[in-house]
């Protein structure tokens, strides 16, 4: 495809003529050309016989394109990458994979999105394994304290790349780090972070990754994907899938596993996979540096003007290198049901889409925070309306 540009994205994307939209961080808007690739070749399927060989050849080469690219994308093998719906039920394929026995031990931070709560929660129940949450994520002892807490009975880690609550930038390749000394594994909620920023999960070097497709990826709703290390593959076996199919010949030889004949069961959306390709196609097109200086700058933007906003105070850590496009904003004697109202009042006012988000689990009705979400598809004229509008209506 030919080179596209971040002013060319954006005229890609319909909404942006109706709302200043700020919640990447929760669905990313597809653009025209994903699901143009999703809507021809659902329609070829249809119209040729999807159980033909044209039906077939339709989606199978677009679709091997498109794993191959997320693979290109990542810096992993092909083979070390399996597609989901959706990152919670990825890192459920991932917990599966474990042989928890009662007194194992998970590692999580508070920072964690709440599928990964819940996810503990459900492992305690489950199995009795022991949920350990690091604290103190801000503190430069973040390390140190990770270091301290890993043990025998220490079964695997789980950090988000870029926090959900709060954008906070984690230190995940010093993570890895730390844990590989001690004999554990990592796994990487990416949710936040791929299509953001380059992100090579070799240099990151974790067992685990997962991540979503319509976030940052700007992909069609209900597509994730999930990458397990080629080491850790032997022993992964998260479902009940036989390496030799029931119908292989006894001559057949048994084939290597890869995480896709580990995790993919049965008939799947393949026009789904055909976007998430095209997504793909797109942001390497542009350039994922590209999108990141872009989202860099508008950000910047953002929180100057926020700093000179009553009330509100910037809780994302905002030294270069700590955070991204994510900006949480907590307003003074705000509750969640004042927030939620306020959010409410700027879609409707101002044309101007944000979240409120909970920053705690279990939910603290204090612990609230507004969550914007910067991405390089937003224009100056948006953010400068979003802060007229919090300047309006505080």
């Amino acid at each position: 495809m030919s080179r596209m540009t971040v002013e060319q994205l954006r005229q890609d994307l319909p909404m942006t003529r109706e709302v200043g939209y700020f919640q990447t961080g929760t669905y990313g808007p597809a653009s025209d050309s994903v699901l143009q690739a999703v809507r021809e070749t659902m329609e070829t399927e249809a119209r040729r016989g999807p159980a033909t060989a044209a039906g077939r050849q339709s989606h199978t080469e677009r679709e091997a394109a498109a794993r191959s690219g997320l693979a290109r994308m990542l810096n992993v093998k092909e083979e070390e990458l399996g597609i989901e719906t959706n990152t919670s039920r990825a890192m459920q394929q991932i917990a599966r994979g474990i042989d928890w026995q009662e007194g194992d031990e998970f590692v999580i931070t508070t920072l964690e999105h709440v599928s990964t709560f819940g996810l503990s929660y459900c492992l305690e129940q489950k199995y009795g394994v022991k949920t350990v949450v690091l604290g103190e994520v801000y503190d430069e002892h973040f390390l140190g304290d990770l270091a301290y807490v890993l043990n025998d009975r220490t079964r695997l880690i789980c950090l988000s790349h870029i926090a959900s609550p709060n954008g906070r930038l984690l230190p995940v390749k010093e993570a890895a780090a730390v844990a590989h000394k001690a004999g554990v594994p990592v796994m990487l909620d990416l949710a936040q972070s791929v299509g953001q920023m380059p992100v090579d999960l070799r240099d990151l070097d974790c067992d685990f990754a997962v991540g979503s497709g319509h976030k940052w990826l700007l992909g069609p709703m209900g597509t994730g994907y999930m990458y397990v290390a080629e080491k850790q593959l032997p022993g992964f076996r998260p479902n009940f899938i036989p390496d030799r199919s029931p119908w292989s010949l006894p001559d057949d030889p048994t084939p290597a596993p890869t995480t896709r004949s580990r995790t993919e069961i049965g008939t799947y959306n393949h026009a789904l996979v055909v976007g998430l390709g095209r997504a793909v196609e797109i942001m390497q097109s542009i350039g994922l540096e590209n999108m990141q200086a872009r989202i860099a700058e508008l950000t910047t933007r953002l929180r100057r003007g926020i700093a000179h906003i009553d009330r509100a105070r910037i809780i994302t850590p905002t030294l270069p290198g700590k955070s991204a496009g994510i900006t949480s904003v907590k307003f003074e004697g705000f509750t969640k049901t004042d927030l939620d109202s306020l959010v409410e009042r700027m879609s409707q006012r101002h044309q101007t889409v944000v979240k409120s988000q909970w920053l705690s689990a279990p939910p603290d009705p204090v612990e609230v925070a507004m969550r914007i979400s910067v991405a390089a598809f937003n224009d100056e004229s948006e953010v400068d309306r979003l802060l007229e509008g919090l300047d309006e209506e505080l």
